[in-house]
């Protein structure tokens, strides 16, 4: 053969050499027509199916025996592996708010805790258990100041009452207007000429003694006349000088303010008891997601960089993805 024809065959040959493409790549087992083309499996007996159903890693690659990086085809790369890879369930934040909204520290308890569902718990049991205690106490002393009141030796007493508002101001009921003593036609005319008292209590409030009844009795000056220590009267002047906070009713207001003072207490534990109930609720709500955002591999954005191999050859490219799992 010339020597020109020679370096023309080797060039060819080169030049089909250069055109195979990455024979370097490809299996030693020959390839028939009836097999499907695609990526070479490293691992004998183990499908690429089964090493992503495996693994959420397999969705991405798998390193094989030797030292590439062997890759899912696009259709696997799409594939929505998000259920549950990991083995757990989600939450609930709605059925966590829920259970804690019926029971404090139920939904804590369904989040997994074993501590917040006991705390929630008692502090409930805690919270109704004070309030009835500080209710039966306010309900106790109450019951107390009222048989003072309507004790005749040292509580008040109606017809003393209006005895005394005939004396003082000239009337017989206190729903009847009375002479105000500060009005002048001449030197004072802007003053009313009559006054009436803002708070009454008539005959049939005897018959119904409701808590105003029992307000009146002690906190108003103007029925000071019915209490048992105040001296009758005959005249205005004897009202000289007399102290209108009398003993008996100093005593009076004194059981009132401690029987106010335990329902106070009983409507403190009763808002706190119902915030701890609104606490546990929204808690759970808040603990429910808290364990889904810990427990969840795919709210997150990752990159790659790899050598992926293509479905329908054996050849190797770089593949830069970015992916953002929500």
């Amino acid at each position: 053969m010339k020597p020109t024809a020679l370096r023309l065959l080797i060039v060819l040959t080169g030049v089909i050499l250069l055109m195979a493409p990455n024979a370097y790549c490809t299996s030693s087992t020959p390839n028939h027509s009836d097999e499907p083309v695609g990526p070479v499996n490293p691992r004998p007996g183990i499908s690429l199916h089964d090493l992503s159903a495996q693994s959420n890693l397999g969705l991405a690659f798998a390193l094989s025996d030797d030292e590439r990086l062997y890759a899912q085809n696009d259709d696997a790369m799409t594939t929505d592996y998000s259920g549950n890879v990991y083995g757990y369930k989600p939450k609930s934040s709605r059925r966590a708010f829920l259970q804690s909204f019926v029971i404090p520290g139920w939904g804590q308890w369904y989040n997994g805790s074993r501590i917040k569902p006991f705390l929630f718990l008692g502090l409930e049991a805690a919270g109704w258990y004070g309030w009835s205690h500080f209710r039966s106490n306010g309900k106790d002393l109450r019951t107390k100041y009222e048989a003072f009141a309507d004790d005749p030796a040292t509580g008040w007493d109606f017809d003393k009452y209006t005895n005394g508002l005939t004396v003082v101001y000239d009337i017989v009921a206190d729903t009847i207007p009375y002479n105000n003593p500060a009005y002048d036609p001449i030197n004072n005319p802007d003053e009313p000429e009559f006054l009436v008292f803002s708070h009454h209590i008539l005959p049939s409030d005897l018959n119904n003694k409701n808590e105003t009844y029992y307000e009146n009795l002690g906190k108003y000056d103007q029925f000071v006349f019915g209490w048992s220590d105040y001296p009758e009267m005959q005249e205005v002047s004897d009202t000289t000088g007399i102290n209108r906070l009398t003993p008996n009713r100093a005593n009076y207001l004194g059981q009132r303010d401690d029987s106010n003072r335990e329902y106070n207490k009983a409507s403190t534990v009763l808002i706190l008891t119902i915030g701890n109930h609104l606490l546990s609720a929204f808690e759970a709500a808040i603990g429910a997601k808290r364990y889904n955002r810990a427990m969840d591999q795919f709210g997150s954005i990752d990159t790659d960089l790899r050598l992926t191999q293509s479905a329908t050859s054996t050849e190797l490219a770089p593949r830069f993805t970015i992916r953002y799992h929500f």
